[in-house]
């Protein structure tokens, strides 16, 4: 069976957050966005909408493509 793609993204965003040596709240402060948000992302609880995919690439220094091309 399929990965849910919300558990998907929000592992991709756990495992390049880790990689950049950031806690949630770091990631947080780095985005905008609240640090419950961030643990809900991660935990594949809630969707993202484009905006907050933006701010999430831009970020990790990445184009929203190259953040989701290797989630499917």
């Amino acid at each position: 069976m399929a990965k849910d793609i919300c558990v998907a993204f929000g592992e991709q965003i756990r495992q390049l957050r880790k990689e950049r040596g950031w806690r949630q709240i770091d990631f947080a402060e780095e985005t905008g966005i609240h640090e419950n948000y961030v643990t809900d992302l991660e935990l594949g609880k809630k969707e993202v909408c484009l905006r907050t995919l933006h701010r999430i690439a831009k970020s990790l220094k990445m184009s929203m493509s190259e953040l989701l091309k290797t989630i499917e």
